[in-house]
């Protein structure tokens, strides 16, 4: 005898002998979510709604960090041409000193971010039974 065609892709099947499958057997509950590191320690993250005010302030952290530097570097060419090699220089440093503000927003939002984690040694109240 000959087997039945296969079913065309897409189409629910049968497991075991049960009803068609009409859609996700569970639905995650994102409430419920935990990440568990490499060492086997289970973290959840913090609130979306302040993670989009960090960015925010990661966005204007580096705007004004750039202003500053655009700035000094323009203030440093301006007094080479109109204030000759001395005053040139010493504004040059004066830019080279502003370089690290535009690391700076990197570095807020990384320990922000390191903040915003919690660790748990136990499962929270809130996650539920099981």
């Amino acid at each position: 005898m000959a087997h039945p065609p296969p079913a065309p892709p897409g189409r629910p099947r049968a497991l075991r002998g049960g009803p068609p499958l009409s859609g996700p057997p569970f639905q995650v509950d994102q409430d419920r979510l935990y990440d568990v590191s490499a060492r086997g320690t289970a973290w959840t993250e913090g609130d979306p709604a302040e993670a989009a005010a960090r960015l925010a302030r990661l966005r204007w952290l580096f705007a004004i960090g750039l202003g500053a530097n655009a700035m000094t570097w323009t203030l440093a060419g301006l007094a080479f041409v109109l204030g000759g090699r001395l005053w040139g220089a010493a504004f040059g440093l004066l830019a080279l000193a502003t370089v690290p503000l535009l690391a700076l927003p990197a570095i807020v939002e990384a320990l922000a971010r390191h903040r915003a984690r919690k660790r748990h040694r136990v499962r929270p109240e809130g996650f539920g039974g099981g």
